[in-house]
Order: structure tokens, then sequence, then C-alpha cells
């Protein structure tokens, strides 16, 4: 497991996206926030949250960002925490390492909507944390 090459990998993906990743400080329990075209996420955060963080907050930025009409936050949050636990159980990413990648079950109560910007979500950045930014954003540009 290359943590920190994935972690490099995805917020190269970021910046090919047009945003910047930043380490800060968060309120409450809070390990990453989209701010227009910046990534926050906490500082101090483990390898493996960074990892899980990146792909949450990217799936916000690649996936709801600029939608029109815009999704409701709860759709959103379900959507990111759906390819956030795909790209950890791909990557072999702990708490998700172990479980058996079953995409039915991570999609199951999602709407068919949901469901087709999950997938794609996910594939992009597993291809981005694998291959780098620029195999992800031929990946990203074929499934768009």
């Amino acid at each position: 497991m290359c943590l920190k090459l994935y972690i490099d990998r995805l917020e190269q993906f970021s910046v090919h996206c047009g945003a910047t990743v930043i380490r800060n400080s968060l309120a409450g329990e809070v390990l990453g926030r989209v701010e227009g075209r910046r990534i926050v996420l906490r500082s101090g955060l483990s390898l493996e949250q960074q990892v899980l963080t990146l792909a949450h907050e990217l799936t916000h930025l690649i996936a709801h960002c600029g939608l029109s009409p815009r999704l409701n936050r709860t759709v959103c949050e379900y959507e990111a925490e759906a390819v956030e636990r795909w790209v950890g159980a791909e990557l072999k990413v702990p708490p998700y390492a172990e479980e058996e990648l079953d995409v039915a079950s991570l999609t199951d109560d999602l709407l068919a909507g949901s469901v087709v910007r999950v997938r794609w979500a996910a594939r992009t950045l597993v291809s981005a944390a694998r291959d780098g930014a620029a195999a992800a954003a031929e990946q990203r540009r074929l499934q768009a």
C-alpha cells in the first residue's frame, strides 16, 4: 500500500481540476471541506485519513460543484461517503481495506442519478490515485 503516493496523485489530480489542497485547523469533527476551488484538510490527519478525506472532498469538487440545479446537501454527502468507501476498498485503505468491494451494496439506497455520479467519481479517483492525474483526466473526459 503506497498511501503517500496516492495522496500525491490525488493532490495532483486536484490541481488538474483547478483546485489546490491545503492543510489547516478545522472546527469540530470536520476532517475536510471544499472552499471554492480549494480543498482544506484538517492538519494532523493520518495518511489513511488523508486518502479517504481527499476522495470524499474531491467527489464534491468533481461531481457536485457547479451543478444546476444544486443537489440537496444530504444527497451530496451520501454520494461522497459512498465514493470514499469505494475508493478505500479499491485501494485497500483501512478501515475499508478488508471489505469485499460490492458496488451494488454501496449504491443500493441511492437514486439512479446518484449511482451514475458515484460510479463515475469513484472510477475517476481510483484512476488518479493509481495512474496519476493525466490518466484520471482522460477517464473523467471519457465518462463525462
